[in-house]
């Protein structure tokens, strides 16, 4: 079963696709999807939603995953994040798949085994749990794999 893990930005989206085989997750891409800050903003997000869409289809993912958004005190830049999470969400529902979400911690614990670790870290454990002889990169995608990771490891857990 593949599944595609999202960490949404209104400027950067990060996806990664793993394949789960038995007791193992493998590697099949990871990317970024960049939109253009000049561009109106709902031309932004029908454009992150279509090429989600577009990745989950095209790496045949089963199963999809999204990090559940981080509230700062910048309300326009959680704005700005609560609607790229939306138009990603939107694009894995066009897609047929029923998404689940992750706190950042909860990635972050299950992938590093800290919840506070650094970026760094977490793609060093991510290239360490899928055998890539490098971190994935960059940030974002390496988030994206960490998300899909966390579906894998969530699903196997007893409940």
């Amino acid at each position: 079963m593949r599944i595609i893990g999202i960490d949404p930005g209104l400027g950067v989206t990060g996806y990664g696709v793993i394949e789960v085989d038995g007791g193992r997750a493998l590697h099949v891409c990871h990317g970024v999807i960049r939109t253009r800050a000049s561009d109106p903003r709902a031309a932004r997000l029908v454009a992150l939603r279509e090429r989600v869409c577009a990745i989950a289809r095209e790496t045949g993912a089963a199963a999809a995953a999204v990090e559940a958004g981080f509230v700062g005190d910048n309300a326009r830049s959680a704005m700005a994040l609560g609607e790229a999470r939306a138009a990603a969400i939107i694009g894995l529902a066009d897609a047929g798949l029923e998404v689940a979400e992750y706190a950042p911690l909860l990635v972050k614990q299950t992938v590093a085994g800290f919840g506070r670790g650094e970026k760094e870290q977490v793609a060093r454990m991510v290239a360490f749990q899928l055998g890539l002889a490098e971190p994935p990169s960059p940030a974002d995608a390496a988030d994206a794999l960490a998300v899909a990771i966390t579906h894998w490891a969530q699903g196997r857990l007893p409940r």
